[in-house]
C-alpha cells in the first residue's frame, strides 16, 4: 500500500488546501518506520489568517492519516508571510509562530493515542527549523531515535 496521500479540501471561508504526505525515499538510516513528510499547500488566492476550525482541520487530516498508517510523520513548518497583530509582545519567526501555534493545538486534544515530539535544528545562517515528529504513542522510542539523529545537525554546526 502507498503511502503516498493528497488530500483536498475547501474551508467554510471558500480557500482551497491540499495537504500532502510523502514517504522519504532516501533516509540515510534505517528505521523501523517509514518517515513520512506533510506539506499543507494553498491552492487559491493567498489569505491573511485561517480560522480555528481551519486549523482543527488540519490536525484532523494528520491523525486520520496516522490512523490508517503505521508511520512515522515528519512536519516542517513553512517560512512564507503571516500577518500577526502589531501589538503582539513576543516576536517570533513565521515559522516559529506556525510551530508554537500547532504544539498548542495538538496538545489540547490531551492524545493518549498519538505522540509529539518537536524539534527546533539550530541554523545560524537560514533561521532556526522548527520541525515535529508524531506516530503512535506506542513508537515513542522510534521517535525519539529519530529525533537524536536529527539533533546530530546542530551538533556538526
Amino acid at each position: 500500500m502507498s503511502l503516498e496521500l493528497d488530500v483536498p479540501f475547501e474551508t467554510n471561508e471558500g480557500y482551497q488546501y491540499i495537504v500532502s504526505f510523502t514517504e522519504f525515499q532516501s533516509v540515510p538510516k534505517t528505521y523501523k518506520l517509514p518517515l513520512v513528510s506533510i506539506s499543507i499547500a494553498l491552492v487559491s488566492s493567498p489569505i491573511e489568517t485561517n480560522s480555528l476550525k481551519t486549523l482543527n482541520i488540519f490536525i484532523k487530516v494528520v491523525l486520520e492519516y496516522l490512523e490508517q498508517n503505521d508511520v512515522i510523520i515528519y512536519f516542517i513548518c513553512d517560512t512564507a508571510p503571516i500577518k500577526m497583530r502589531d501589538n503582539r509582545k513576543i516576536k517570533l519567526s513565521n515559522q516559529e509562530f506556525r510551530f508554537t501555534l500547532f504544539l498548542a493545538m495538538f496538545n489540547k486534544l490531551k492524545s493518549e493515542i498519538f505522540y509529539l515530539q518537536p524539534v527546533v535544528l539550530t541554523d545560524k545562517i537560514g533561521g532556526n527549523h522548527y520541525t515535529a515528529l508524531i506516530s503512535r504513542t506506542f513508537h515513542q522510542k522510534e521517535i525519539e531515535t529519530v529525533k537524536s539523529d536529527l539533533e546530530e545537525f546542530n551538533r556538526n554546526k
